[in-house]
């Protein structure tokens, strides 16, 4: 729609795994990390900077949703919380679609020695050896899609674009590049218009 102006509804995010559903557009900036509605003519936005953003949409029941999934929420729950906060509104899991955003990808994602027992899954499926002694590295966009996939979604894409290396705000490419403090993230939505 040319033109067309949506009110955009974001969270500050906290790494977890709260959903909000979202009624008005006049909600006010809430703690969270998932969003859900089934409201014509609201944008959902996830902001990252490395993580995940991914955007759910059952187009049957007419309802969205958006997380915000990094390791840590990815790990606490946050796929399965927005899910289940979609389906409180009508949708199905057998019927939605997810798509993971610009996410950084493996071969940028180094982590420190504790990570895969954080992780707790299967070294191969997630991690291979990084240079560093006692490092890794882990692959985010894996581990965020084999959760949707276990969740048994319609489909399940992954853009495959690299926050690091794209023209995407990267928290570890800003501080690779020494810079401490940086003010710029990307911006996912999604609405039903």
């Amino acid at each position: 729609m040319a033109g067309c102006s949506l009110p955009l509804i974001t969270l500050n995010q906290i790494h977890g795994d709260k959903v909000i559903q979202i009624t008005d557009p006049r909600n006010e900036e809430q703690k969270g990390d998932g969003l859900v509605t089934q409201v014509k003519g609201i944008a959902l936005g996830i902001l990252t900077a490395d993580c995940g953003p991914v955007l759910f949409y059952d187009p049957d029941a007419e309802v969205i949703g958006a997380c915000h999934a990094g390791w840590r929420g990815a790990k606490a729950g946050i796929l399965q919380e927005t899910l289940t906060a979609m389906e409180k509104l009508g949708a199905k899991r057998s019927k939605i679609f997810a798509t993971l955003g610009p996410t950084i990808q493996q071969k940028n994602y180094e982590v420190g020695p504790e990570f895969p027992d954080l992780i707790g899954e299967t070294y191969e499926t997630y991690f291979y050896l990084s240079e560093k002694r006692d490092h890794h590295y882990f692959n985010l966009p894996r581990y965020i899609c084999q959760q949707l996939v276990q969740e048994g979604l319609f489909q399940v894409h992954d853009v495959g674009c690299d926050t690091f290396t794209g023209n995407f705000s990267s928290r570890r490419r800003f501080l690779s590049e020494g810079k401490e403090r940086f003010n710029l993230c990307n911006l996912s939505a999604i609405a039903i218009i």
